[in-house]
């Protein structure tokens, strides 16, 4: 459960320690803990796609041999009554709720909007498997077929390989009908070959029809318009949205599109064949014969911080998406979460049960580490990185003067605002001053009617836009600042909402113009220079936070200054635009799916993705400099979809492998439970992440050496010969067994790759190497990425013990040769309030922390908070020091065991806030801990070794004597080697 911030202004409290009720807290602010909110519920019990008749009298309703729903048979009306039923039946128990949107194909439940009251009462029911609060998900915002090969022979295009009668969901903000991208007109079968034929009926295997336009009452430009056998369905989902938000003026209540980014994505994936844009360039989607099915789930509101995709309103359309019958999903939208215990990362794993290729955007947070979020994390859809394309070009600046001239390569920011809608626009380029346009330039009079010179840094893109634009700028220039390695070449800049357009250039070029005067200057969008293929800046990199174990992205598409088809609402009029973001670069991936799922029906999402993966290019380059991009830019590399269609082998993976791979995840999965777990260990499934089927193979923490195990599937025909071979990680051996292959096609065959660290092994760092299988006599290449972190050693993070005297054992693997030494901080006997609670209200406890506390750690524990079931739901916030009581850590949790560590805090007085999230009627008793850890309390004793070797164990004791009953004693155990600290073992001792 998420915890609610509360709005405390703790400096203005008189500071008489002790505790203090709600009533008496200077102002806290408890209204958002009173609201009601839109909850998405997971009922116990498969959906539709995935239910294998497990209860009597209910024959199965999941299709067999990747086959698709039939929502016409009787087996499937009686589950979908009866889950029908099950939803009504829990709806019944909380009759204030108002429902929103019922799930029954992809996710078994129902969305509703509710008190948290109501939402804590359902999670405590046996037949509730998870409960979320409703999540605002954000979009993730040239014929590209040239340059990705799809055109040319051999090709997929020109083998007939066109998406024919393959359905595509945009889950997006609508689209725009009357595109030419998306009508029902005479297109060639084979791509731009071959006579133009009229599309056919809507494939048997879609479900449903109909299109949602011509709401003229809300919106007098929302025309009306019918379905076609092109754009055979378009629907909107927002009744989750508008339970908060309010639409944008030029929003309309229907599936059309205003934003622009459906559409774009859309056509980008299964645009028709040759659209003509007004100045002559064709544009055609990736599989430019598949359908479109478009389901809005993204608004615009009036701020442009409200707009975006509920993720209750994301559920509805991937549910219905699912029951409609798409084969392909793209979904360019996601959120900042790293854990895969989301509403959506559920559905989207029944969705790949039922055979569904998904593709998403990786997100537009790069170039920083650990930076992709979700659903993008997820191991069972296809992540997909941004690059930029050698063969497209890049903006230039022309510079002239007496003094200087040249051409300088830039890129275009990407506002609402571009060159391609200005046209050309020339002027003096004159600095601004301050030079970072942070703030209303000075210089307004020079700059007026002229080209800003701005450079990076300071404040945001928008701001120096909107500053460069009241001093009557034309266009702005921003150049790189130069403060690290990747802020020296240009990037593309995020700056929506701007009002002139914009470039950057290198920081080195930017640093000459700026010292000079008298510059004359054109930005021309015909003036263009070649690009270098490399990763886009923006893009989202790993590692994959959620589960470091599993490469993201999975692969790179273009993304960068992509031309598709777009909605007249927010463009000018204009029914193209160029945009950058992974939102563009996953609808190639979609498209290319469409193709695969076409020539190859009876593949999974797995092998589909797994093909994309092993046939990829890793040539390219990163953002910045003459660096090649690595796993975490790019995943397997840049898709090379015409090698996809015949990969030789294949990586599998189904959903027991997915089940298996989230009992083995640090967090706690709602899908899963103990029984399951153990169902799938005892089937043979391995619940170590890094034994996940794929076409990747990443450690985390690799203590000395490690086994992976995989299994692959050739997909070739005839038998083939596959060797292995090894570019090793630095620092790394790797060894493969067998390392040979002889496979039939359809047989499939398990090997292991171990990986051992070496004296040359850079503890704690990430290096990269690949495993590539080399079919004999072909040209058939299987390459997979490794990526490998090499750690010290491994500990448990947490203990437990009981006791006022007592001992405690504990083993380490050690992953080097060397001096260990284990130092103790502790045990440190907790000090202890208890009191109560009223239901909704808040509790403020004060706390002082004395001058040399190493650790202070504040903790409440379900054994102490009211019946001591783990029912209650109580939150921790903590504030200090006095005077200003910052905010220093928080704890929402989804029962009352929650925990805040501060880590060599300031001495003085601090202010413990408990919430009452959910919890039974009237007051409720909870304690609690504050442990201030200060050194060795001279209460424990611990031996450990002092010398230890690579792969094997040590043991550790620990001895306690003399604790105070009936409290709880903390104590840290620090590993390292007398130099360096490597990990830490949390010991909790209860004396109660």
């Amino acid at each position: 459960m998420k915890i609610k911030v509360i709005s405390a202004l703790l400096a203005g409290l008189l500071l008489s320690g002790g505790s203090m009720a709600a009533s008496d807290s200077g102002g806290l602010n408890l209204r958002s803990e009173k609201q009601r909110k839109v909850y998405i519920v997971q009922l116990d019990g498969a959906p539709l796609s995935s239910y294998s008749g497990t209860i009597p009298g209910l024959s199965a309703t999941k299709p067999s041999n990747r086959g698709k729903l039939d929502p016409h048979s009787s087996s499937y009306r009686h589950y979908s009554d009866f889950l029908k039923s099950r939803r009504q039946q829990v709806l019944s128990a909380i009759p204030s709720a108002h429902k929103v949107h019922e799930y029954d194909t992809a996710f078994n439940g129902f969305a509703a909007v509710m008190s948290e009251k109501d939402a804590a009462a359902l999670r405590n029911r046996r037949d509730v498997k998870g409960v979320w609060e409703d999540r605002l998900l954000k979009p993730h915002t040239d014929s590209t077929a040239d340059f990705l090969g799809i055109t040319r022979m051999p090709s997929p295009w020109l083998w007939g390989i066109t998406g024919e009668d393959i359905v595509v969901g945009i889950i997006d903000s609508g689209i725009h009908p009357e595109h030419l991208s998306v009508a029902d007109m005479a297109t060639p079968r084979q791509g731009n070959l071959g006579r133009e034929i009229p599309y056919g009926p809507i494939p048997d295997t879609f479900t449903s029809e109909g299109c949602e336009f011509g709401n003229v009452e809300y919106n007098p430009s929302d025309a009306e318009f019918s379905c076609n056998n092109k754009l055979i369905k378009a629907k909107s989902f927002s009744e989750a949205f508008l339970s908060s938000n309010v639409l944008a003026d030029y929003e309309f209540m229907s599936a059309r599109d205003a934003d622009g980014h459906g559409t774009h994505t859309a056509t980008t994936a299964a645009g028709n064949y040759g659209v003509v844009t007004p100045d002559g360039k064709v544009l055609t989607g990736m599989a430019p014969r598949a359908r479109i099915a478009a389901y809005k789930v993204c608004w615009d509101a009036p701020d442009p911080d409200d707009s975006g995709c509920s993720s209750a309103d994301s559920m509805a359309a991937i549910d219905e998406a699912v029951a409609d019958g798409v084969d392909v999903i793209n979904f360019s939208i996601g959120g900042a979460s790293t854990t895969f215990n989301g509403a959506d990362d559920i559905a989207f794993l029944f969705a790949a049960d039922a055979g569904v290729f998904v593709a998403t955007s990786a997100g537009n947070n790069g170039p920083g580490p650990q930076t992709m979020g979700t659903p993008s994390g997820v191991p069972w859809i296809t992540a997909v990185g941004a690059s930029e394309d050698e063969q497209s070009y890049g903006l230039a600046l022309q510079v002239s003067s007496e003094a200087i001239s040249g051409t300088y390569e830039g890129r275009e920011g990407n506002g609402s605002v571009g060159l391609e809608s200005t046209g050309a626009l020339s002027g003096a380029v004159v600095r601004s001053e301050p030079l970072e346009a942070c703030s209303e330039l000075t210089n307004s009079e020079a700059v007026e009617g002229q080209i800003a010179l701005v450079k990076r840094g300071g404040c945001s893109f928008t701001d120096k836009y909107l500053n460069a634009a009241q001093a009557g700028a034309v266009a702005i220039v921003v150049y790189n600042d130069g403060t690290a390695e990747d802020r020296m070449d240009p990037i593309v800049m995020s700056a929506p909402d701007t009002a002139i357009p914009g470039m950057m250039i290198r920081y080195a070029d930017g640093e000459l113009l700026a010292g000079f005067s008298g510059l004359n200057g054109i930005l021309d969008p015909g003036l263009q220079v070649p690009r270098e293929d490399r990763t886009a800046n923006f893009s989202s990199r790993g590692y994959n936070a959620g589960a470091p174990d599993i490469i993201k992205p999975d692969i790179a598409a273009p993304g960068v200054g992509i031309l598709a088809g777009t909605s007249p609402v927010l463009s000018g009029g204009s029914l193209f635009g160029v945009k950058s973001g992974t939102s563009m670069a996953s609808p190639h991936v979609a498209g290319i799916m469409a193709l695969l799922k076409q020539a190859h029906p009876d593949w999974s999402p797995a092998m589909a993705k797994s093909a994309l993966m092993t046939t990829a290019r890793n040539n390219l380059l990163k953002s910045y400099g003459p660096v090649d991009a690595d796993p975490f830019d790019i995943g397997a590399g840049a898709i090379a979809p015409t090698d996809a269609f015949k990969p030789g082998l294949v990586y599998d993976a189904g959903f027991n492998d997915y089940l298996a791979f989230l009992c083995g995840a640090e967090f706690q999965p709602q899908m899963v439970d103990n029984a399951t777990c153990d169902t799938l260990t005892s089937l043979g499934y391995s619940l170590d992440s890094s034994d996940l089927n794929l076409a990747s193979m990443a450690v985390a923490d690799l203590v000395g050496s490690q086994t992976i195990k995989r299994r692959v599937t050739s997909v070739a025909p005839g038998q083939r010969w596959y060797w292995a071979t090894i570019n090793a990680p630095q620092g790394i051996d790797v060894s493969v067994n067998p390392k040979v292959l002889r496979l039939r096609e359809g047989e499939s065959a398990e090997f292991e790759i171990t990986v051992t660290s070496t004296d040359s092994a850079a503890m704690n760092e990430w290096v990269f190497g690949e495993l590539t299988w080399k079919s004999v006599g072909t040209q058939i290449d299987v390459r997979s990425p490794i990526a490998i972190r090499p750690v010290p050693l491994s500990a448990p993070k947490q203990l437990s013990a009981s006791g006022t005297d007592g001992s405690l054992d504990l083993d380490v693997h050690f992953g080097y040769d060397g001096d260990y030494q284990v130092d103790l901080i502790g045990l440190a006997e907790g000090e202890v309030t208890a009191t109560t609670i009223e239901d909704g209200d808040i509790e403020v406890i004060f706390f002082d922390i004395p001058e040399g506390t190493q650790q202070a750690h504040i903790a409440m524990f379900d054994a102490d908070v009211g019946d001591g079931s783990g029912g209650d739901d109580l939150d921790l916030e903590v504030y200090g020091p006095a005077p200003n009581y910052p905010e220093v850590g928080t704890s929402g949790n989804a029962t009352s065991a929650e925990s805040v560590t501060l880590v060599s805090p300031s001495a003085g007085q601090y202010a413990a806030v408990v919430v009452d999230y959910a919890t039974a009627a009237g007051p409720t008793n909870f304690s609690l801990f504050n442990f201030n850890l200060a050194g060795d309390a001279g209460n424990t004793t611990v031996d450990a070794p002092t010398q230890v070797q690579i792969n094997t164990n040590g043991s550790i004791s620990l001895d306690w004597i003399n604790l105070t009953p009936n409290t709880r004693a903390l104590g840290i155990l620090i590993h390292g080697n007398g130099e360096k600290s490597f990990a830490e073992t949390e010991i909790m001792v209860n004396t109660q």
